[in-house]
Order: structure tokens, then C-alpha cells, then sequence
């Protein structure tokens, strides 16, 4: 009976040593892959730390066109805003924008430029038509303040933006008419087309 205990110890051990080399080796091959992944991601790290930045003194030539502009159009520096106005970060910026034109009036010019984000903001298009359509009165500075004041509201009224005309607009009956013409949506569209 001892002979057979020992016979059976000796057989478990030889045949868990021969399971365990064989683990063994599987788990250095393992850890040896391990090794090149991470060279690899090494390497493509390194790769994605070396690509080019733009100078601090770089230039962009976008075309202002008939786009919306803010302060001084004579101003030697452009500041482009692309705005959608149901963006809550775009609301945000209306002070800022305040700010510098206030700071720097014979300095700095804003570039209004639209980008109605439609796909996730649905009223953002017709928005951007009032403000135009304002801006041809002389009053787009009014209606932008105005209707990012109120951008929260636009989702349930998509003309919000003409009951806030009301008091800013002396032209409703034009004012009207202009928001649906059709070179007003031209340009929502091109300034669109400029971003991409």
C-alpha cells in the first residue's frame, strides 16, 4: 500500500512538473509578445510626439466676404468666430467677444461667421437667418446678444428670434422677408463650406 501511495506521489509530481513546464514556456512566449506590443506603442508614441505645431506667428487667409463684421473693419488683427446659437460654449463667448472689442477698439476686428451644428441642433440654421436678416438693418450686434440670451429657449420656438426682433428691428415687414431670401442661406452655407 505505501508502494502504491509513493508510485502515485511520484506519478502527480512528474505529470504536474511536465503541466507546469509546459505553462512555463507558454507564459515566457506570452510575455515575449508583450515585450514587441509595447515597442510598438512605443514607437507609434514617439511618432505622434514629433508632428508639426503651427508657429505662434502664423497667418490664415479666410475669406471675410460678406460675412458679419464686429469693431473696427479697418483693425490690423482678426479674431474669426464660427457660431452656432444653440451652442452653449458660443453663448459664453458673447462677453468675451464684449471684452475685447471693448479693450482693443482700434485694434481688433470679430469675424462672424456661421456654423449651425443641424444635425444636433435643429433650430440653429433659422437662428443664423435672423441674425443675418438683422444684420441688414444695422442691428446684428442686438439680435446676437438677444438671441443668445435666450438660446435655451430656441429649442422649443425656432422663432424665438423674431418675437425678440419686435424691439430691436424698425423694419419688420423687410426684416421678414429677408430672413427667408435666398442669398441669406448662400452665405450661412458657404461660411459652413469655410470651416470644413
Amino acid at each position: 500500500m505505501v508502494k502504491k501511495i509513493l508510485l502515485m506521489s511520484s506519478l502527480l509530481f512528474i505529470t504536474t512538473t511536465f503541466i507546469f513546464a509546459g505553462v512555463e514556456d507558454e507564459l515566457k512566449k506570452i510575455n515575449q509578445k508583450l515585450v514587441q506590443i509595447e515597442k510598438k506603442i512605443d514607437a507609434l508614441s514617439s511618432n505622434n510626439k514629433k508632428q508639426p505645431t503651427a508657429p505662434n506667428n502664423a497667418v490664415y487667409n479666410i475669406p471675410v466676404s460678406n460675412s458679419v463684421v464686429l469693431g473696427n473693419p479697418n483693425a490690423p488683427i482678426t479674431v474669426l468666430e464660427f457660431t452656432d446659437f444653440q451652442w452653449p460654449y458660443c453663448a459664453r463667448s458673447v462677453s468675451l467677444i464684449d471684452d475685447i472689442l471693448k479693450k482693443y477698439p482700434n485694434k481688433v476686428k470679430v469675424v462672424i461667421k456661421n456654423f449651425p451644428l443641424t444635425k444636433i441642433h435643429g433650430q440653429a440654421y433659422k437662428a443664423a437667418q435672423y441674425s443675418l436678416a438683422a444684420h441688414k438693418q444695422g442691428k446684428y450686434k442686438e439680435m446676437y446678444h438677444a438671441i443668445f440670451e435666450n438660446y435655451t429657449r430656441l429649442k422649443d420656438n425656432e422663432d424665438l428670434p423674431l418675437e425678440l426682433a419686435e424691439d430691436i428691428i424698425p423694419d419688420m415687414n423687410q426684416f421678414i422677408q429677408d430672413v427667408s431670401s435666398p442669398s441669406i442661406k448662400a452665405q450661412i452655407d458657404l461660411e459652413m463650406k469655410q470651416l470644413r
